[in-house]
């Protein structure tokens, strides 16, 4: 694979940071968004320079269905990206999702089995740059 399309779910401040880094990064087309409140959508494609190549869409099953993704990068409410995640690799996608990966057993569970049986890659991010602990510990050592 020379290229992953990949899809955006969730267009708040951190779906639009996703979208300018992606744009950054070799190897990756974004391809897809997807957002249920559709004037995000207008917002997120400001931030792409082929817009007119990224298909949008307001449902996450159909977003998902879409065959023009393989990768989804979820920035969405914690409290349902566990059941998203797992559901995107129920339906053939690779997944990244941010911290917590899901807020009961079930859906963990749930990511765990559909990565085991679709062989698809599950990646939990973590950002920690902004704890004001890990900036104390790195003056420590710089010290």
């Amino acid at each position: 694979m020379d290229e992953i399309r990949i899809g955006v779910a969730g267009l708040g401040h951190r779906g639009i940071g996703w979208i300018r880094k992606l744009q950054q990064i070799p190897g990756y087309r974004l391809s897809a968004i997807c957002d249920w409140i559709a004037p995000l959508h207008e917002v997120a494609l400001a931030a792409i320079e082929t817009r007119d190549e990224v298909k949008t869409f307001t449902d996450y099953d159909a977003f998902i269905s879409y065959e023009g993704i393989d990768a989804v990068a979820l920035c969405v409410r914690q409290k349902v990206q566990g059941a998203m995640a797992a559901q995107a690799l129920e339906a053939g996608k690779h997944v990244n999702s941010e911290v917590p990966a899901a807020h009961s057993l079930e859906d963990c569970w749930r990511i765990v089995t559909a990565a085991e049986n679709s062989g698809l890659v599950y990646q939990l991010g973590e950002q920690t740059r902004y704890w004001g602990f890990i900036d104390a510990w790195r003056n420590l050592v710089a010290e």
